[in-house]
């Protein structure tokens, strides 16, 4: 049960390379997960959002970039990844964004974060979602 945010300054990616970024995001992290990515339940569970700012807003170093990087945080529960995970998946980050935005010269062009919530702190609609049920609803088998 993933969410994830992408962050870009505005035209960084026209929208069929924004949807191509999102699902490929999505199947990445289901992957990570655990997950199969033709699985309908766990498809159903990936939220993703992909947020413009507008172009000169970004600053590095205190200078404003006309081309900055993507942002890329993902967020899953406590004990969805491992260690072996986290680093698969963060590489199939970085080539997925260079297949789509290319390398910037002698700086980044992503910063990726991953966040795990506690146990009990994935919620919604008014319920707690333990990882067992998320893992459940996904078809992930426990490891």
């Amino acid at each position: 049960m993933p969410l994830i945010h992408v962050t870009a300054s505005q035209g960084t990616l026209n929208k069929k390379d924004q949807d191509t970024l999102m699902s490929r995001l999505s199947n990445a992290v289901l992957k990570s997960e655990g997950a199969h990515v033709n699985d309908p339940g766990a498809q159903s569970l990936v939220w993703a959002y992909y947020d413009e700012k507008p172009k000169g807003t970004c600053y590095i170093g205190g200078e404003r970039l006309n081309k900055p990087p993507l942002v890329i945080a993902v967020t899953t529960p406590e004990g969805a990844l491992y260690d072996s995970t986290r680093k698969s998946l963060v590489e199939e980050i970085g080539q997925i964004v260079d297949d789509l935005v290319g390398p910037f010269e002698r700086r980044l062009n992503n910063w990726t974060m991953l966040h795990e919530l506690k146990e009990g702190g994935w919620a919604g609609s008014g319920q707690i979602f333990p990882l067992a049920d998320i893992q459940a609803a996904m078809n992930i088998k426990a490891a």
